[in-house]
């Protein structure tokens, strides 16, 4: 998976035809604080527009809990003073799939769903120069995301209840990351 999401950013950024002094990479330090490791490649297409890929993977088991789970978003920032400085509004499409096992999290209790989602939404947010090369990014997305799931009742004899889907709208591109622009 980290092969692919490598491939991925790198064709991202060779089809724009970018120049190097506007290309940055950025991790989003919530979900890595989570465990969900993170990365993106943002490539400046203007002065004041930007398109980033970004990615998070999660292959781990928590002490007999599951929580994997892996995200693309595409997005696109209008930046109100220049790229990669200030704030900034997006617009992003994401995708990703799940496996959440004996998370007792709200109406999770007692149900391993294993599925994908689909989705998209606007966002906004500012970025702080640290220093010529380092930003932070603050960032909050709105997304409506469709999933579609398989449901499975825990138990010693797991079983199939059926399969089904769901609208939820969910913060998917939120967070503070952390930005090396290349140059």
């Amino acid at each position: 998976m980290h092969f692919r999401l490598t491939i991925l950013c790198i064709l991202a950024t060779c089809n724009i035809g970018a120049k190097a002094q506007n290309v940055a990479i950025k991790t989003n330090m919530l979900y890595d604080v989570l465990g969900v490791a993170s990365l993106g490649v943002e490539t400046a297409t203007s002065k004041h527009s930007s398109f980033s890929l970004s990615g998070t993977y999660n292959p781990l088991k928590y002490s007999g809990a599951k929580w994997k789970n892996f995200s693309l978003q595409l997005e696109h920032r209008h930046w109100f003073h220049r790229t990669f400085t200030g704030p900034f509004v997006s617009v992003n499409v994401c995708y990703g799939g799940f496996n959440l096992d004996k998370l007792h999290l709200g109406g999770l209790y007692g149900k391993h769903r294993q599925g994908h989602f689909l989705g998209g939404g606007i966002g906004g947010g500012y970025s702080i120069i640290l220093s010529p090369r380092c930003n932070i990014d603050f960032s909050i997305d709105l997304d409506v995301i469709r999933c579609r799931y398989d449901r499975f009742r825990e138990g010693s004899i797991p079983y199939l209840e059926g399969r089904f889907s769901s609208t939820e709208v969910l913060p998917i591109g939120t967070g503070i990351s952390f930005v090396y622009i290349i140059k």
